[in-house]
């Protein structure tokens, strides 16, 4: 039994290194809006059957390299924060296919769903309501996706508190009324249908103190 067990993983690592040997590889380059190499832009490969994502960082150079692709059809899309760029969508990668894209970037718009939890707290504008929901909504999750990525107005928000403090009530006992009217007051001005805060964290004074760039070794991330 050992040694059937043991034929059984070799062919396993057979067809495993088998389909390694066979991946497809996407390159190209990244340059930004005035043609200058980009550095630090992910560069991404959806597979859109499953929806797995491959992430590489350009370099220096603006050079970017996605190996060990299985074949399928994929999107392939670039993220730089304020930056944009076309994505290429139905890309049919089979084998040991290797295929180029470059990308040329444009000026985009920095959204607030963009920032660190760290650039969040410094850039969010004071007001009744920040420190309530820094010390109790984000005890469990930032404003990022929760929050900035999905607009509501004021009836909208205080649902959504609501249900956290039913959810949450044995953690949160001191999210009294008056707290939740801050917070909910905050995220209608912050994230609501028709917000008064600042759309873009780039327009807010102190932005760019908080961007941090990307140093040449931290490209080899994948």
């Amino acid at each position: 039994m050992c040694a059937f067990r043991s034929f059984l993983a070799f062919l396993a690592l057979i067809a495993t290194s088998s389909l390694c040997a066979r991946a497809a590889t996407v390159t190209g380059t990244v340059k930004g809006p005035g043609g200058d190499p980009y550095m630090g832009a992910f560069v991404q490969a959806k597979n859109q059957q499953n929806n797995m994502l491959y992430s590489v960082l350009s370099d220096k150079q603006g050079r970017y390299r996605i190996g060990s692709l299985p074949a399928g059809s994929y999107q392939i899309q670039i993220r730089a924060i304020g930056y944009k760029a076309e994505p290429q969508s139905g890309v049919k990668l089979v084998g040991d296919q290797n295929v180029s894209f470059d990308f040329a970037l444009q000026q985009g718009t920095v959204r607030w769903s963009d920032l660190s939890l760290s650039q969040g707290m410094k850039l969010l504008p004071e007001g009744k309501g920040k420190d309530a929901l820094r010390s109790n909504c984000m005890v469990c999750h930032g404003f990022q996706n929760v929050m900035a990525s999905i607009p509501r107005n004021e009836n909208g928000w205080r649902d959504r508190i609501n249900y956290m403090r039913k959810a949450m009530w044995w953690q949160l006992p001191r999210f009294d009324d008056d707290k939740a009217d801050g917070v909910v007051s905050y995220l209608s001005h912050m994230f609501g249908n028709d917000p008064t805060a600042p759309r873009s964290p780039a327009d807010v004074p102190g932005y760019k103190d908080t961007v941090r760039s990307f140093s040449e070794e931290a490209m080899g991330i994948a």
